[in-house]
Order: C-alpha cells, then structure tokens, then sequence
C-alpha cells in the first residue's frame, strides 16, 4: 500500500509531535530517514538533519540523516532503500524537485512508497511529492511544473489560512484539486485515494465546485 502523509510546514515542532507519533505507528520496520534537499548544501543541509534527526529521536524513533544527494547519489540511495520511513523536509520545492530529479533519488522514493514505505513531506516536501507542484517565484504568481508523482490529482498549498488565492488558483489551472493544509497539519493519502486529516487544524479540499473541510477524527465537513 502506497501511503504518504502531505504536511502543511513548521515541521520539527512541538504542535506536531502527536501528529507525528501517530505516522511513526504506521510505520513499517527499518530507520526513519530524513532527506532534507529542499535545504541549500553544506551548513544548511546539515543542520535541518541534525533539527530533524533530534525531533524525531525524542519521539523514539531510530533516526538516518539521508546524505547530500547531490554530493553522494550512492549513499543516499542506499539510506533510502533501507527506510521504513522517509521524509522529505521543507524550504524551497524548486530545490527539492531539482535535487531529487537530478541525483535519481526521485525514483528511489517512489520505488519504496510502491513497496509500502511510508513517506511524509512537509511543506515544499508535500508539494514536490505530488505529480505537479507550484513553484514559488520571488514575485508574482507562482510557476507551475512537475513534482516526483507519489501523489496525483492534487496540487498542495502548504501553511494554508484559508486565503493564499493566486496559489489555489495556479493549483486549480493545473490539477484537478487543491489540498489546503495549514501548518502542523496534514493529509494522509492511501494508493486508493482515500484522503484522512491529521494534526491541529482542518485541511481544505478545493475544486472547481467549492470547499469541503477535512477535520482530523471526524472526515469531511462543507465550508
């Protein structure tokens, strides 16, 4: 079963640690990996590893810092290809995409989602894990392009607070539906398309008909 959890950003956080204890259980055997590509190589690669590898630790899991891809295609690979859980950081989507399409590390992804390892993204890692991502610009509307296809059929908004109305529309333009997902929030999604909410804050499903809420523990509810 393909199962990936799209997180709506401020990830790493005490406000998502029930959220994430409750992914941790779904999990299935090996080490939880961390693949923070969205963040810039060196110092800062390092140290979103380093944040994510003590959260998690602190929730009891068994931790890998994937290493730079784009430094050691090889290694990385291998991290991910023993994961029973992978996720992919936030910061920039266009880096994220660019370093995991560049370094093949996008296959390895999808190859273990497909064999039923669970992958989170959170906030450009929920984007990017989609079929099509927006792509944010420094102004003006974001561009629009492809994503690694974990998930398809929907464009993620992350730190979503109800409005961000070019992004839902750029979303729209491009997929069928938007995800809404506020931070320390999420949406896991199952290889059946089923969607369930998860975390603090209702996430939005947005067409072209309207608004539906997705409350954690309750399911769908008009807007």
């Amino acid at each position: 079963m393909v199962r990936v959890c799209l997180q709506g950003g401020n990830e790493l956080m005490p406000a998502s640690r029930e959220m994430d204890l409750a992914l941790l259980e779904m999990a299935g055997p090996g080490p939880l990996v961390v693949v923070p590509l969205a963040s810039k190589p060196g110092a800062d690669y390092a140290r979103t590893g380093a944040h994510a590898t003590t959260y998690f630790t602190d929730l009891g899991a068994d931790v890998v810092a994937a290493p730079d891809a784009r430094r050691d295609a090889a290694a990385a690979a291998e991290a991910v290809d023993a994961a029973g859980y992978v996720v992919l950081t936030g910061g920039s989507p266009r880096t994220l995409r660019d370093a995991l399409v560049e370094s093949g590390l996008s296959s390895r992804i999808v190859a273990a989602a497909r064999r039923g390892v669970l992958v989170m993204g959170s906030s450009a890692g929920a984007m990017v894990a989609c079929t099509t991502t927006l792509l944010p610009q420094w102004r003006g509307n974001p561009n629009v392009g492809p994503g690694i296809g974990l998930v398809d059929g929907y464009v993620v908004v992350p730190h979503f607070d109800g409005a961000r109305t070019a992004w839902v529309r750029a979303g729209l333009a491009a997929a069928p539906a938007v995800l809404g997902i506020p931070e320390n929030s999420g949406v896991l999604v199952s290889d059946d398309g089923e969607l369930s909410a998860l975390g603090q804050s209702p996430s939005t499903l947005i067409t072209a008909d309207g608004r539906k809420e997705m409350v954690a523990g309750v399911g769908f509810e008009p807007t």
